[in-house]
């Protein structure tokens, strides 16, 4: 028989009101009413500041970053990001080369048929205000691995300079074509000493036959340092091997 609803005990267990039967709660303990109310299982409290009837919504999903398929874009200025292309050319030798990395890898990594927009990125590097020494060198590093006749008109007058002269020879020793025969073969009375050997170097390296005339000049001539003298009749002995 049902206790009468009088004898019904109630209390409060973390903010629920419990009611049950004194005849089926188990004998109080040290711990109190607690103990009972143990015994009978009830659904966890819901958190203060969920709103059970209006739950909060979802966050919205992050928009997808979409990745430029040429690599020359993937760098490009954003915000107050500092453009590579731009800070290359600002250089300084033994300072942090993050930029200089940077463009290296677009460089290498761009096809054939891209070569051309990475080379306009370069000459405009090439002529950027505050380029340092070693900003040109980059700079015409990574130009001779893409350049064409488009560069000699900017790389030709840095022969003349001894600053760097070595850096645009570099860059200009891999262009094809006789443009760049002909921006080594006006520089050649503007050098002397080591650069003038180096220049001499490149020019038959490349095999231009239109030197011969200048650089038998050069070898006869007994003003000329040793140096200078044997790189000439080197560069002719590699032109007449590669003439026969």
């Amino acid at each position: 028989m049902a206790a009468p609803i009088n004898s019904v005990v109630k209390w409060h267990l973390h903010g629920w009101l419990i009611y049950a039967d004194p005849r089926q709660l188990p004998l109080p303990t040290s711990r109190g009413l607690h103990s009972a109310a143990s015994a009978f299982p009830f659904p966890p409290l819901p958190s203060p500041t969920m709103n059970v009837e209006n739950p909060p919504a979802a966050p919205a999903a992050k928009p997808k970053k979409v990745v430029s398929a040429n690599p020359a874009d993937r760098y490009s200025n954003a915000g107050n990001t500092l453009d590579p292309w731009d800070q290359c050319a600002r250089l300084e030798y033994g300072a942090d080369r993050s930029f200089a990395w940077s463009v290296r890898e677009q460089v290498i990594a761009t096809p054939p048929d891209g070569r051309g927009r990475i080379e306009e990125k370069l000459l405009s590097a090439l002529a950027a205000s505050g380029r340092t020494d070693a900003g040109l060198a980059f700079v015409c590093q990574m130009l001779a691995m893409v350049a064409s006749s488009k560069s000699v008109p900017a790389l030709a007058p840095l022969l003349r300079d001894a600053k760097t002269a070595d850096s645009a020879r570099y860059a200009l020793e891999r262009i094809a074509g006789p443009e760049a025969d002909a921006a080594f073969r006006d520089a050649l009375p503007a050098l002397t000493g080591n650069l003038k050997a180096g220049l001499i170097g490149s020019i038959g390296v490349r095999g231009d036959a239109a030197a011969k005339s200048a650089l038998t000049v050069v070898k006869d001539d007994a003003k000329e340092p040793a140096v200078v003298r044997e790189a000439a009749a080197h560069a002719l002995d590699r032109l007449a091997t590669a003439k026969a």
